[in-house]
């Protein structure tokens, strides 16, 4: 994805935050901007395969989330789909996160997906990142723990890893997403 696509959805996701009045101190509240969307959110085991869903039909929007995946993972996964939501990538008929191939009535999500091979699954990846790790609430964040963290005591690899992993927390995010994030928001800066 280019440089400029990235910036528009970075403003994008800010102004689902502004929008819907979660843009405050992390964690950001992912199930709360959604509802404020009038998306609803179910849960459902849809087995090992498929982390979620988007489901639009006549003008109403359905998340289906996965309750066995991990939280951080569900919290990724509602953002990747508010992602596809906002960049109006859904139609009529559902995004299912899978590994299958796609059919006419579904836009289903193969094992390329993950990776960041498609443009709309990027989009919707790089959406997911700016809602839940906004860049001025990271850098407040890296502020703050600035301030806490001994670095005196602490060799750079601990360092940098005790600040990543103390970064993803307080966004209650994975420390890979929060690694590609910092390391996408470099290119940003």
């Amino acid at each position: 994805m280019n440089h400029k696509r990235q910036k528009e959805i970075e403003q994008l996701a800010k102004n689902l935050l502004t929008e819907t009045n979660c843009y405050s101190y992390p964690p950001i509240d992912v199930e709360e901007v959604a509802r404020r969307k009038g998306i609803q959110i179910i849960r459902f085991d849809f087995g090992e395969e498929v982390s979620g869903v988007l489901i639009t039909e006549k003008g109403t929007s359905i998340i289906g989330l996965n309750p066995e995946n991990g939280h951080k993972r569900q919290r990724f996964t509602i953002a990747h789909e508010l992602g596809h939501y906002i960049l109006g990538h859904q139609r009529s008929g559902m995004f299912v996160d899978t590994p299958e191939r796609y059919f006419t009535m579904f836009n289903f999500r193969n094992a390329a997906s993950s990776t960041g091979e498609l443009v709309q699954e990027r989009e919707a990846n790089a959406f997911a990142a700016a809602l839940l790790m906004p860049l001025d609430l990271i850098q407040k964040v890296i502020d703050d723990l600035k301030d806490k963290i001994d670095i005196r005591s602490q060799t750079d690899e601990s360092y940098e890893d005790d600040f990543l992993v103390k970064l993803a927390n307080a966004f209650n995010v994975s420390t890979q997403a929060m690694g590609f994030r910092l390391s996408t928001l470099n290119k940003l800066w």
